[in-house]
């Protein structure tokens, strides 16, 4: 079967343009054929998509050199062949730098089909790698989701812009980035492909939002950046922002359901000192993060206060991966106290970091870094095997004030650990203390987060004799069933409500009610943060067990918590 070819035959030789048209013929084509002798018909026949163009080379009012130069004037990639009755080799030559594919004479037309075939051949591997090269272009540099430019795509037209704005600072430029909340929420609640649904929408609107100048990249998961070229003042990209914020009001409607997302935005303006367009980027994402900590802030604006914070940080990240190596960390020992007779019962272990430049830190300082970090069940681990190692001292050293009781603050990430049980039962083992002397302090509010796997674990303890606290009891909102179900020992009512007390009628009655309900629930209670002798009356009177707080001592080094024990301290 001949194959279908759609020429442009530029020939003012009718006899000519057949012998070529029947050399096809031959070849297995089936020449759809337009011949055309001058440029005006050319040009008119171009715009009809031909497959290939066969060229006489010399004709009375058009040339084959012509023709080529009319090719590339239009950017058009068709095969040219010359085919000419006379041609010298200096001027086939010349054709073939002006872009023709092929060039052979009339009388050995034979070759004709051939020269054709390798001419559509040529031209569609091109294609195909022109194809090829375009469709890894997109997937090098553009978003697969969303179809925005990608991070790399981005940093590549921003260095661009960047080392335009360094040598003509007429029209400066500015990176916004924006990091939406609210998509990891409707990923595990309504599944990823409504959270994809919900980007691909959120991209159009902030498109909407932009010049056509401008580019807009999806940075990495639901963060988004974009650049502001040729600004004319500043403040038109605060516009931007508050045009960006702006398309986030309308709710998305997504499976019959409502959508609503906030971001936050952080600005970098271009000014001297920058050394990279990335640099910029790093500064909007830092001001991002500010704006995202400030909470009510739609948008914030980077000044250099915030790079020496963020590389602060980088520095203490840094410090705090190397601070359990390093052997930096501490744990110090508040005792608490029977309210009956006055006597240390045991303590509670704190974590402390020695920071070898900025000194004791207290945990509120470092513990949501080391959450970020993934380093709080080491942090914990670690706690559990120093704390139950130095109550082992202690018991040796003072063995008349047994039962003498260690307490050790436990995370929900800890608890949901499938070695956290085998590492207890390790530490008791090797620390050679009695079982019902470690006890273990869980949050109310780290309890609520899992109930189910918390109480599970609880239970397992109990079968092995290891007591539990719930502390800061009241803060939490757990419900009595709860309460009521879970295998807890000890209460510890948080330090806000007892430092009310004999001052507050509202804080005696919570007070006064947590005591008589863990009392009923065959509970014990310990109260912290006494800090006067009104609080430790009112406590005694309402028949608390146990407390801590300055009123005792405050978290002590294990040296001076031995010298309180040594002293036998009774208040």
């Amino acid at each position: 079967m001949s194959k279908r070819l759609n020429i442009i035959l530029l020939e003012d030789s009718a006899a000519d343009a057949e012998l070529m048209l029947e050399a096809l013929r031959e070849a297995g084509f089936d020449p759809c054929c337009r011949r055309v002798d001058t440029r005006a018909e050319y040009v008119r026949e171009l715009a009809r998509a031909p497959e290939i163009i066969l060229s006489d080379f010399s004709m009375p009012q058009f040339s084959g050199r012509e023709a080529l130069q009319v090719l590339q004037e239009q950017g058009l990639d068709i095969p040219f062949i010359i085919v000419s009755g006379c041609i010298g080799e200096e001027m086939a030559v010349e054709c073939m730098k002006l872009g023709a594919t092929d060039y052979l004479l009339k009388d050995r037309l034979g070759r004709l089909g051939y020269s054709v075939s390798q001419a559509l051949e040529r031209r569609r591997l091109a294609e195909e790698k022109r194809q090829t090269e375009q469709r890894l272009f997109l997937e090098t540099f553009n978003d697969s989701l969303t179809g925005l430019p990608n991070r790399s795509l981005f940093l590549d037209r921003l260095d661009r812009v960047f080392r335009q704005t360094q040598r003509h600072l007429v029209h400066p430029f500015a990176v916004l980035y924006l990091g939406l909340d609210g998509i990891r929420v409707v990923q595990d609640s309504l599944g990823p492909s409504v959270a994809d649904q919900l980007l691909i929408e959120v991209s159009q609107r902030l498109l909407r939002r932009v010049r056509t100048a401008d580019t807009v990249a999806r940075i990495e998961g639901s963060d988004f950046a974009f650049l502001l070229d040729n600004l004319k003042v500043g403040n038109n990209a605060t516009r931007v922002a508050e045009r960006l914020h702006q398309s986030l009001q309308t709710p998305m409607r997504v499976l019959d359901k409502d959508i609503f997302l906030t971001g936050h935005i952080g600005i970098a303006l271009f000014q001297e000192g920058y050394a990279s367009g990335e640099q910029v980027l790093r500064d909007a994402a830092t001001a991002m993060h500010r704006a995202k900590a400030c909470g009510s802030e739609k948008f914030v604006i980077f000044d250099k206060v915030m790079h020496e914070q963020a590389m602060e940080r980088l520095r203490l990240e840094a410090d705090l991966r190397q601070a359990i190596v390093r052997e930096e960390f501490r744990l110090h020992y508040q005792p608490i106290v029977s309210l009956r007779s006055g006597v240390i019962t045991g303590f509670e272990s704190l974590i402390r970091w020695q920071h070898p430049v900025h000194g004791l830190w207290a945990p509120d300082r470092f513990l949501d870094m080391a959450a970020e970090l993934g380093l709080v069940t080491q942090l914990g681990s670690w706690g559990i095997r120093e704390a139950a190692r130095q109550l082992a001292v202690w018991q040796r050293t003072f063995p008349d004030l047994r039962p003498l009781t260690i307490s050790v603050n436990v995370t929900a990430q800890q608890f949901s650990q499938p070695d956290f049980l085998p590492l207890l039962h390790e530490v008791l083992s090797h620390s050679q203390i009695e079982v019902s002397s470690l006890k273990i302090e869980i949050t109310e509010s780290d309890m609520m987060q899992n109930s189910q796997l918390v109480a599970e674990t609880l239970k397992q303890m109990e079968s092995r004799n290891i007591e539990s606290c719930l502390d800061d009891f009241g803060t939490g909102y757990s419900s009595l069933s709860h309460l009521q179900q879970l295998p807890i020992q000890f209460l510890k009512i948080d330090q806000s409500f007892v430092r009310r007390l004999g001052s507050d009628d509202d804080a005696l009655a919570i007070v006064k009610a947590i005591v008589v309900l863990a009392h009923q629930l065959g509970r014990q209670v310990i109260a912290e943060g006494i800090e006067t002798e009104r609080q430790l009356t009112t406590l005694r009177s309402l028949g608390c067990e146990f407390g801590q707080g300055y009123w005792f001592a405050k978290p002590l080094s294990p040296e001076d918590a031995q010298t309180i024990l040594s002293s036998n301290r009774q208040w």
